[in-house]
């Protein structure tokens, strides 16, 4: 069981789980992804493997997400950057490997950009940025600033029978891994006061009519850190073409497919995950 604490980083109170801190690896930090996502819902099955490797293993729920504080102003991939910059300091435990899923990977990514001193190595994981515009941009686009996005939560929180076929179609292939847990859990984030309004920030700031505020993907040949990319060949949200040109791209990466994975490969299969990213941490040493 991870044990957790509250780390002060840019002015916000973070919670943050640990495990390991006692072992000799390389230092680990986990960042979730969007939605009613937090440290444990994305990580909790990968935390104590990763610990079991002999790494530190640092698991942050961010701002505007499980047990840390929200923030007044906007979420976007900028901010949160900014963060995760704070966070690595405030913890000072030397350069890290920050290994991101989705919203993560993109934070990860913007992190390896402007503050590649900080960190060993990246992990992206089906990351955001792995696009010049998502499919269907600008339908999406549409539906981010629209009144049915405002109230989403409210609507479809009410429904288990709908989170589960949401996870089901978009994050985990493996219907035995939806458990009534699962779907407990997910029914109980989204539950909570104004959750969504921290996802619905981050997609208002960073997608615009024709592309993205951050324009990641066209920047990912700058990146010099070793880096592995996982992603799931099923992911429909980032789908597996955007890890593929983003390995050709990136000048010290390597992609590991997780074959009919989703957008969630590291909760459905994460004894394969944690072999993929010991196997590569292994080889930096």
């Amino acid at each position: 069981m991870a044990d957790s604490k509250t780390v002060t980083a840019n002015g916000l109170d973070l919670k943050c789980y640990f495990d390991g801190l006692g072992n000799e690896g390389a230092a680990v930090v986990l960042l979730h992804g969007a939605g009613a996502d937090s440290a444990m819902l994305s990580w909790k099955e990968v935390v104590p493997l990763l610990a079991g490797k002999g790494f530190r293993v640092i698991a942050p729920d961010l701002p505007g997400y499980g047990g840390s504080a929200r923030f007044s102003g906007d979420y976007s991939l900028g901010f949160y950057a900014e963060t995760i910059k704070a966070l690595i300091g405030a913890l000072g435990l030397g350069p890290v490997v920050l290994c991101g899923l989705s919203l993560g990977g993109g934070i990860a990514l913007t992190a390896a950009l402007e503050s590649p001193e900080l960190l060993k190595a990246i992990i992206p994981v089906d990351a955001w940025g792995l696009f010049e515009k998502l499919p269907n941009h600008r339908l999406t686009h549409w539906f981010v600033n629209s009144r049915i996005n405002k109230g989403l939560y409210r609507w479809t929180g009410k429904s288990k029978g709908i989170i589960r076929w949401s996870l089901e179609a978009n994050l985990i292939s493996d219907k035995s891994k939806v458990t009534d847990a699962l779907v407990g859990e997910v029914l109980t984030a989204m539950r909570q006061p104004d959750a969504g309004e921290p996802f619905r920030s981050f997609q208002m700031c960073e997608i615009t009519r024709d592309g993205l505020a951050t324009p990641i993907f066209g920047r990912l040949g700058e990146i010099a850190l070793p880096t592995l990319l996982v992603h799931g060949s099923r992911d429909k949200a980032v789908p597996l073409c955007g890890a593929v040109a983003a390995q050709k791209l990136m000048p010290n990466a390597r992609l590991h497919i997780m074959e009919g994975c989703k957008h969630w490969p590291q909760k459905e299969r994460p004894e394969e995950f944690v072999a993929a990213v010991s196997g590569f941490l292994g080889e930096l040493d």
